[in-house]
């Protein structure tokens, strides 16, 4: 396995790169090719909104998405 732009953690760039996509997207699924034991391309990203019961829920997550 090659250790291709290694960080101090261990990760490659491709790896960092695709946590930070993961979590950009926050909630849905990803579908991913690996070659080498390395993510090489993100095929398709379906982001999904989880429904709340409550609205104060909805709201308490909307203002928070306007402050970051």
């Amino acid at each position: 396995m090659t250790n291709e732009g290694s960080s101090p953690k261990g990760l490659t760039n491709r790896e960092l790169q695709l946590i930070r996509f993961i979590r950009q997207l926050g909630w849905g699924e990803v579908r991913l090719r690996v070659e080498n034991g390395q993510p090489v391309l993100i095929y398709e990203a379906i982001k999904t909104l989880k429904l709340e019961e409550e609205v104060s829920s909805f709201r308490k997550s909307r203002q928070k998405q306007a402050s970051q």
